[in-house]
């Protein structure tokens, strides 16, 4: 609950740090994880870039400097051979390892832009994560996981018709800018899901916590803490979870899932 406070202590600021939102998500794996010390990565990286850039650069030519030094020169890449990797989503592994997923890759461009005066914003097309550039005149998007390669609508279309479920249709709001919460909450996500294929419930149970405590009204994450609260003991409070999903949601093959998980429950706990 500690790690939950510190997120939403974060998101409750001013100005709130993506870098230093996603560095608070890694001291689950790394609790003795310097996250200043990590987040200065980023002032180093800035520093670089800002001196390379002509004072009459346009939005375009600073999009292309900070890709050139990102993925060509520093070899920042899209882990495709190991895309599930659990380090992929850990700001400082990405950061040591210069490899990541869209989100994560999305993440360390958004921050050293944005220390460069850019007006920049995640785009969370499904099945993808972009960066949106945008001034005045112009917007442009990043598509970080092919080495920052400025793209615009058309090919952000493409890519969401490559990736993403063939159930889903193109919808132009799939390019409105989101929010440091959603981004966050989508980084945790991809662990959770990463976790579950592993096994590895107890870290699951623990990325649940944060995401049922930054979005309470959601009942599908109370439903799945409660299912995989069942598997490592937390009965109570699974059987909490199961019911108030089930009250918002008391037919279907999920209902059916829950339903089942919650008589076992109830059904243990009364021979206790």
């Amino acid at each position: 609950m500690e790690l939950l406070c510190r997120i939403q202590s974060e998101l409750n600021k001013t100005s709130p740090s993506l870098a230093r939102l996603a560095m608070l998500v890694s001291t689950m794996e790394y609790p003795e994880l310097d996250v200043g010390e990590e987040l200065h990565s980023f002032v180093e990286l800035q520093t670089v870039i800002s001196q390379r850039l002509p004072e009459d650069s346009t939005l375009l030519g600073k999009l292309n400097e900070i890709s050139e030094y990102l993925f060509n020169e520093l070899g920042f890449v899209g882990n495709i051979r190991d895309y599930y990797d659990c380090k992929n989503s850990f700001l400082n592994d990405v950061l040591n390892r210069r490899r990541g997923i869209p989100i994560t890759l999305a993440i360390l461009y958004l921050e050293v832009a944005s220390k460069l005066g850019i007006d920049v914003k995640g785009v969370g097309i499904p099945g993808h994560f972009l960066v949106g550039a945008y001034s005045n005149e112009e917007t442009f998007y990043v598509d970080v996981f092919n080495k920052g390669t400025v793209i615009d609508p058309s090919e952000c279309r493409s890519i969401f018709e490559h990736s993403a479920y063939n159930s889903l249709e193109w919808d132009d709001r799939f390019l409105v800018p989101v929010d440091n919460k959603y981004i966050i909450m989508r980084l945790l996500r991809n662990l959770k899901y990463i976790y579950l294929s592993e096994s590895r419930n107890k870290q699951a149970y623990v990325i649940m916590n944060i995401l049922v405590g930054l979005e309470p009204e959601n009942i599908f994450e109370r439903k799945d803490r409660g299912m995989v609260g069942f598997r490592i003991g937390f009965h109570e409070q699974s059987i909490e979870d199961l019911k108030k999903f089930l009250k918002e949601k008391p037919v279907g093959r999920a209902a059916v899932e829950a339903s089942s998980v919650l008589e076992l429950l109830e059904a243990k706990l009364r021979r206790c």
